[in-house]
């Protein structure tokens, strides 16, 4: 059923149900609600750049390899995306400097030979300068895809042949191997390492299928487990050791699977190939353990009733994912090669959303890049990646020094300087840029994102004011999404001259430390809407031991501090600020 279709049958519904005061109550609701959904300001925006299926590279010209690279990267960052899962080990080869696997073939022309170049420092470079996350995709299990080996000695065909497997002429790793998942672990560690990621993200992370010949693993390293449930527990186990490895690490890196779209059958979606027993991938248990941060499921099917057992909703997988997330992200995996999902992509976009998805990413750039027009009306405003407080929930602080110059054609050109370091010592990724009609601009209404900036940037040049006025501000948001509070001094352009205005802000706050109850460190945040005298004391209700947090004169504005309570007794903690004449009390629990 089309969306607008669906609009106008929940209105008769309202209209059959409800009293006509209760209808225009529950339609004004539910169109407000439809409008924010269209536009979220929080919202995933990927796409898979394939180096094994054609999206890049074209070409074993160096020069024309990163033109194209930078093109593709241009157009995503111009058409709103926020998100690349770039391809870094397709089948057995890499394309990255990986001291175990060879690089592709696809780079030279010749397995294992040296384009001169690293790929994928190129591209984190590059995403980053448009303000784009990367997160290095990787394929986990399946090796190569052909009955031709490669010649090259260092390919794992050839390494350890005694690890591989062919399946319906791919060939795939034993993962019920010990050496098979210790050697893979060390690719993703070599990954982790040596470049500066966004995100990890894992495919191919399951058996092929039951066909899959393991008896000889099965009966070394089983212990008597149920061969299904060894076999689920062989692709956890080299999660969880991933997970572990780059949460201790570099704990800002995102981790993330593709798995298939169909976990177990449900309603709309019945199918002996499923996740869970198919291919003995148990993607929600990962959630539910923690030992992943998001998934992108496989949902590359059309929205209705199943017809037949290839032909699974769409819609109905979207909610069995997002109501079993365990806390985690879900981006709907959108099959975008498909003629079919083509001629629904938009309506596709707007499941995601009412389904309360956390974004989308399209399979693959090529296709993706041909529906550009059509994913264009629903990413008509920038986004930003959604936030993972799991990871990090600090904000950064906001930029200071902002200012603002004209020129004769009306252009604004907004400048700011660095933020301080947040408590968490956590830098700003991107800085946003914001502009309204109104002084006091609403920064979560997606409408008023002008851009998102690289936080190697400290300025931006507003070429489409066309002589009217406008208020501007700038934000600071880090490598988890978390986003500092709207700048002190919004700022307004008015054709032939501009004002700066201050923000009315003439009373002092202090929030409630987080996380709440403490163990060891926890987060005091207060803000002063000028330079002042500010005191910040601890003490125990009980005990009576006190200390002092903060002693001195602070700059406006708001201020986030560590507090290490771990030498305090269990029990209620009062925290208390003094800042001029005005005091503020709160409490804790420490455990």
């Amino acid at each position: 059923m089309k969306r607008k279709q669906k609009i106008k049958m929940a209105i008769r519904l309202f209209f059959c149900d409800f009293a006509q005061r209760d209808i225009l109550f529950l339609f004004l609701f539910t169109f407000s609600t439809l409008l924010i959904a269209q536009s979220p300001k929080h919202e995933l925006r990927a796409v898979w750049i394939s180096s094994a299926g054609g999206d890049w590279p074209k070409s074993t010209d160096v020069v024309e390899q990163q033109r194209a690279l930078v093109k593709i990267l241009d157009n995503l960052k111009k058409h709103n995306f926020n998100t690349v899962f770039f391809q870094v080990r397709p089948r057995g080869n890499t394309f990255y400097k990986s001291s175990i696997e060879p690089w592709a073939a696809q780079l030279s022309g010749v397995l294992g030979k040296d384009p001169g170049w690293d790929p994928l420092e190129f591209a984190i470079e590059e995403s980053r300068k448009r303000g784009l996350q990367l997160h290095a995709w990787f394929n986990v299990a399946k090796v190569w895809g052909s009955d031709n080996l490669p010649q090259d000695q260092q390919h794992i065909t050839r390494a350890h042949r005694n690890w591989i497997q062919q399946v319906e002429n791919e060939w795939w790793v034993d993962m019920g191997n010990p050496d098979v998942r210790e050697y893979t672990e060390n690719l993703v560690k070599e990954i982790v390492n040596s470049y500066d990621i966004d995100g990890i993200h894992f495919d191919f992370i399951r058996y092929p299928s039951e066909k899959f010949d393991d008896w000889k693993s099965f009966r070394t390293w089983s212990d008597g487990m149920d061969r299904s449930n060894w076999r689920r527990n062989n692709i956890t186990s080299f999660i969880r050791t991933c997970y572990e490895f780059i949460h201790e690490e570099k704990p800002w890196i995102k981790v993330g699977a593709t798995p298939l779209g169909i976990y177990q059958s449900i309603n709309g979606a019945q199918s002996m190939f499923n996740g869970y027993s198919g291919v003995f991938q148990d993607s929600r248990w990962w959630l539910s353990e923690g030992i992943l941060d998001y998934v992108v499921p496989q949902l590359y099917w059309t929205i209705g009733e199943q017809k037949n057992p290839n032909d699974p909703d769409f819609e109905a997988l979207c909610n069995d994912w997002v109501r079993e997330n365990y806390g985690r992200h879900v981006y709907a995996g959108i099959g975008s090669y498909r003629d079919n999902i083509q001629e629904e992509i938009r309506e596709q976009i707007d499941v995601t959303r009412n389904t309360f998805a956390e974004g989308q990413a399209f399979f693959r750039y090529e296709h993706a890049a041909y529906l550009i027009d059509q994913i264009g009306e629903a990413y008509r405003f920038p986004a930003l990646v959604p936030r993972m407080v799991w990871k990090d929930s600090i904000p950064p602080n906001a930029p200071k020094n902002i200012s603002i110059d004209r020129n004769d054609r009306f252009d604004v050109l907004i400048k700011w300087s660095e933020s301080e370091i947040s408590a968490d010592k956590e830098e700003a990724r991107t800085f946003v840029v914001y502009r309204s009609s109104v002084k006091n601009i609403d920064i979560q209404r997606s409408e008023n994102i002008l851009s998102v900036v690289p936080a190697s940037q400290f300025s931006f040049r507003d070429e489409t004011t066309n002589g009217k006025e406008y208020f501007y501000s700038v934000t600071a948001v880090d490598r988890a999404g978390n986003e500092s509070g709207e700048t002190e001094h919004p700022l307004t352009g008015i054709q032939t001259i501009f004002s700066r205005y201050s923000k009315a802000k003439t009373s002092v706050t202090l929030v409630q430390n987080f996380p709440n109850p403490v163990v060891s460190t926890t987060y005091i945040a207060f803000e002063i809407p000028q330079r002042n005298l500010i005191s910040l004391n601890v003490k125990h209700t009980v005990t009576q031991q006190e200390t002092t947090i903060v002693q001195g004169m602070k700059e406006s504005g708001i201020h986030i501090v560590a507090f290490d309570a771990k030498k305090f007794s269990a029990g209620l903690i009062e925290y208390r600020l003094h800042a001029g004449e005005a005091i503020i009390t709160k409490m804790m629990e420490k455990k």
